[in-house]
C-alpha cells in the first residue's frame, strides 16, 4: 500500500444490488483504487487518498465506508 492512501471497505445498500457496476465505476472515478467486489456481500475493497473518503461516501448507493484497521503484533 502507497504511503498516501488508506485502505477502505464499503458497503453497498442492498436495495441496490442491481446497481454495483455502476456503483464500483462512481467509486472509481472518485479516487478508489485496487478496487475489489464482492457482489455476494455487497461490500467494495480498495485504497484511496486519506482526504478521499467523503467523496466515495457522496456515492448513491452507497451504505457505509470505512477505514481498514491494521493490527500489529507486539514484541515480547
Amino acid at each position: 500500500m502507497a504511503a498516501d492512501t488508506i485502505d477502505v471497505t464499503i458497503r453497498i445498500d442492498k436495495g441496490s444490488a442491481d446497481r454495483l457496476e455502476e456503483i464500483v465505476r462512481a467509486l472509481k472515478a472518485r479516487g478508489l483504487d485496487r478496487v475489489e467486489s464482492h457482489a455476494r456481500f455487497m461490500i467494495v475493497n480498495g485504497s484511496v487518498s486519506p482526504d478521499g473518503l467523503d467523496a466515495l461516501r457522496e456515492v448513491s448507493g452507497v451504505a457505509s465506508v470505512r477505514q481498514d484497521q491494521s493490527y500489529k503484533a507486539q514484541a515480547r
